[in-house]
């Protein structure tokens, strides 16, 4: 990804650096000391492309969804997967630590929520679960929506987040629901059982984020259930923006 034309960086500091499990790290960030430039602001659900200084004369451009909510939380993290052969994911994991400056890019992306008091339906897979965790903290922060969230990960220990999404289910009973498919136990998600899921809210918005297999599984079977495209939002973990 390159640098997109008359758009000025900004320069973050690492904050933090916390552990989610087995290859997952969330990197905690805020305005660098002295800088005057606030432009860290975000909506839930979008992404934040830090510029990486990965070889003396070859910095790369990398985009990772934001997985905290703006309103809940203090400070503006992404989460990444350390991917091999990741030139980005790979410079963070062995290089960032906390206290340093990076540049990145504004806070910007279209996968946020809708204006509608409608239910919301999401479905996430692996690092998918990023953008959808921010989006599912900012519903139930500032509106009455209810929200179901079916996540499939390998196990509970490689799958991020779990714990604090059944926190945040148990902090708001009757309106969260959260369906953990463990697919090394129960296989992959299928059609039907999306189908099933889909038919249990009314109306809901859809979001979708995960592997292009995975989403396009997804689509397919809430597009043959009768859900309007309209009503379908996706985000991919397999291609830009780059979650890795």
């Amino acid at each position: 990804m390159s640098r997109p034309a008359g758009v000025p960086l900004i320069h973050v500091s690492i904050d933090r650096i916390v552990e989610e499990g087995k290859d997952v790290k969330t990197f905690v960030m805020e305005p660098a000391p002295g800088s005057a430039d606030k432009r860290l602001a975000y909506r839930a659900g979008q992404f934040l492309t830090l510029r990486l200084p990965v070889g003396a004369d070859r910095p790369v451009m990398r985009s990772y969804s934001i997985s905290t909510c703006p309103v809940s939380d203090p400070r503006l993290a992404v989460t990444v997967r350390d991917t091999p052969g990741g030139a980005g994911s790979n410079w963070l994991y062995e290089k960032a630590v906390p206290g340093m400056t990076l540049e990145a890019l504004p806070p910007t992306g279209q996968f946020t929520l809708d204006e509608s008091d409608s239910g919301i339906l999401l479905f996430a897979a692996g690092l998918g679960i990023t953008p959808l965790y921010s989006l599912c903290k900012y519903a139930l922060a500032t509106s009455g929506r209810t929200v179901r969230l079916h996540y499939s990960g390998r196990d509970r220990a490689t799958t991020p987040f779990v714990g604090a999404l059944e926190d945040l289910e148990r902090a708001h009973r009757g309106r969260m629901r959260l369906d953990l498919r463990l697919t090394g136990a129960e296989g992959r998600l299928d059609a039907e059982t999306v189908r099933d899921v889909a038919a249990s809210m009314h109306a809901p918005t859809a979001y979708v984020c995960g592997p292009p297999g995975y989403q396009a599984m997804v689509v397919d079977a809430l597009l043959a259930a009768g859900r309007p495209p309209s009503s379908i939002r996706t985000e991919s973990s397999g291609r830009p923006p780059r979650t890795r």
